[in-house]
């Protein structure tokens, strides 16, 4: 089942309410879509950028709408470069899933 269109704006805001502005320059949050995977990346500037202008991304987490009888979403974490369920109960909207990425209160998403 495909991520609603509707949710875009939502992880848009979500991504920059991350970062204060004076601090773009140096760390960037964002997020990509396939399918029904919605993975939340923090992208980093090139450390040399005259060798190369390229950001450097990192995989934080990964909501999942992949219920489409009920319309949960489900979250993951990144673990030994592969994704394992978070445990956090599932929802119907990505909002409370987002808040537990953004207070990680168990120090897994954010380094």
């Amino acid at each position: 089942m495909a991520v609603p269109k509707e949710y875009q704006a939502l992880f848009s805001r979500w991504c920059a309410d991350r970062v204060p502005g004076h601090a773009r320059a140096s760390l960037q949050i964002g997020y990509s879509i396939h399918g029904d995977l919605v993975t939340i990346v923090e992208r980093h500037p090139p450390e040399f950028p005259e060798l190369n202008s390229a950001w450097s991304s990192t995989p934080v987490a990964q909501l999942r709408y992949n219920d489409p009888e009920s319309g949960l979403w489900r979250i993951y974490q990144r673990v030994d470069q592969s994704w394992r369920h978070y445990q956090h109960p599932p929802a119907t909207m990505p909002e409370p899933l987002l808040a537990e990425i953004t207070s990680d209160p168990k120090s897994v998403f954010w380094g």
